[in-house]
């Protein structure tokens, strides 16, 4: 026992060694990845002829209301903030953190998460509708309440939580539900969100090429799929 127990106990400082080395090297390989990810996206932004700022204060302030940002905000931070145009749409996408020391940064402030969100603008103001997976406190909603369309299949995998169930049924059921319900990037957890003027959908990560082209071209997806008379009853 006298040998054993020294024995055990350099185990396991090993084992916790080791932990933190292979944690810390996989820490600089996903920063180095990301940098390299993202410096690929800027290269593709600046061949499009798009804008980019490596900052921007204020500008995404009016897109709260739902995280990743927070319900309200005032002076938010985004970062590599990119403008331009993507199937004859208007568009803007940006990083934005959560989880820092900053009251305004959103929910979670031990450890920053890097989220990347994207928005296209929709072709006239409607009613705030968000359609994701289901969440835990769906019921606690403060964006509206949850609305059931009537398709089986649809209403268990998505919640559509809006106060505007008239719109919610005339903008999705036709076209939009038999999508979402098929289409590999809406079940791989992408949600939606019309706000005002604009479509959004978001991401846990930082800015990459891939993502450029895949989330712009959904959510033109999405709005090529609501039918036009549904914005000009609004």
């Amino acid at each position: 026992m006298n040998v054993l127990m020294p024995l055990l106990l350099i185990l396991i400082v090993g084992g916790m060694f080791t932990l933190v080395i292979t944690m810390m090297v996989r820490g600089q390989r996903s920063r180095a990845r990301g940098m390299e990810e993202r410096a690929a996206a800027l290269r593709l932004v600046r061949e499009r002829g798009w804008s980019h700022q490596p900052a921007t204060y204020g500008v995404i302030d009016r897109l709260c209301g739902m995280a990743p940002l927070p319900i309200r905000g005032r002076n938010l931070k985004a970062s590599h903030y990119i403008t331009g145009e993507f199937r004859g749409r208007g568009f803007c996408c940006f990083e934005y953190t959560t989880g820092t020391l900053n009251v305004n940064d959103g929910p979670g402030r031990n450890q920053p998460v890097f989220w990347t969100v994207f928005a296209v603008t929709a072709p006239s103001p409607g009613p705030e509708l968000v359609v994701r997976r289901p969440q835990a406190l769906d019921g606690m909603t403060q964006r509206g309440r949850v609305v059931q369309l009537g398709v089986l299949e649809f209403d268990e995998a998505f919640r559509v939580i809006t106060d505007d169930e008239s719109f919610a049924r005339d903008a999705l059921t036709g076209g939009v539900v038999p999508f979402l319900s098929t289409d590999t990037r809406a079940t791989k957890d992408a949600p939606i969100r019309l706000h005002n003027d604009e479509l959004l959908t978001w991401r846990r990560g930082r800015l990459s090429p891939q993502d450029l082209d895949e989330r712009l071209n959904y959510l033109c997806d999405v709005l090529d799929r609501i039918p036009p008379q549904v914005w000009s009853t609004i």
